[in-house]
């Protein structure tokens, strides 16, 4: 920010845009506030959240056992209990990673597990593994640390605890992209599609980060893909020229 500001380029906060228009050479850009701002060239950086459980103790334990991301913060959990929730690729390869260094890992799934064969048998691989499907997290427990979850096993229907240091829910990313529909082309994910130069389906509007369909959701991988981003926003303007 502070380089941005050293620059001299203005930042308006607590504002959304809430509508972009693709103007030929200029875009228009209509913000909650009611001011509209044209520029020859926008790119879009609005990133993704994760998808939630909705339960009690999500919000209250985050930072403090709930995480969101296996290979940001599996490392703070070595040698102690973890649960991992989902049953997705995302989900079972979190679960790999997380069963080398962790004492136990347990997988909780709601229904049965979507991952890829090949991703399921190399779980299977370690002892320090237990999945149980069918099962849903109904709240996240603790004091001042997450201590566990409460769960509904739906077999039974019955209630089971289950003792964990950590949660990880790993259950996909929604991208910030709802504003987007009808102005540049989405995937079936709801992600931005770009090129290798960032440039999206409009021409002068370019996306990077979580935003877009380029894999792995990791800062390192975002600012990369902006810095292409803003190299090719500025070829485009220089071509306008």
């Amino acid at each position: 920010q502070k380089h941005v500001e050293s620059l001299g380029v203005p930042i308006k906060e607590y504002v959304l845009v809430e509508k972009l228009e693709d103007l030929g050479s200029v875009k228009r850009l209509t913000l909650d506030d009611g001011t509209q701002i044209e520029a020859k060239a926008v790119i879009l950086a609005t990133g993704s959240k994760s998808k939630k459980l909705d339960v009690p103790g999500e919000d209250a334990f985050y930072g403090r056992g709930v995480t969101y991301c296996a290979i940001c913060d599996g490392p703070l959990f070595q040698d102690r209990k973890v649960i991992v929730a989902g049953g997705g690729n995302s989900a079972i390869e979190a679960a790999v990673d997380l069963a080398k260094i962790a004492e136990h890992v347990t997988v909780i799934h709601r229904s049965q597990l979507r991952a890829d064969q090949i991703v399921i048998d190399q779980l299977n691989k370690f002892d320090n593994v237990t999945v149980l499907l069918e099962t849903q997290i109904l709240e996240v427990q603790g004091e001042r640390m997450v201590k566990g979850v409460r769960a509904l096993d739906k077999k039974s229907n019955q209630e089971i605890f289950v003792e964990a240091n950590g949660v990880f829910i790993e259950i996909g990313y929604t991208p910030n992209s709802e504003w987007l529909k009808g102005t540049v082309a989405l995937n079936e994910r709801g992600e931005v599609t770009v090129n290798n130069h960032g440039e999206t389906s409009v021409a002068g509007i370019f996306a990077a980060g979580d935003l877009t369909q380029v894999p792995y959701k990791q800062v390192v991988v975002a600012v990369g893909e902006g810095a292409k981003a803003a190299l090719s926003a500025n070829d485009y303007i220089n071509r306008l020229a």
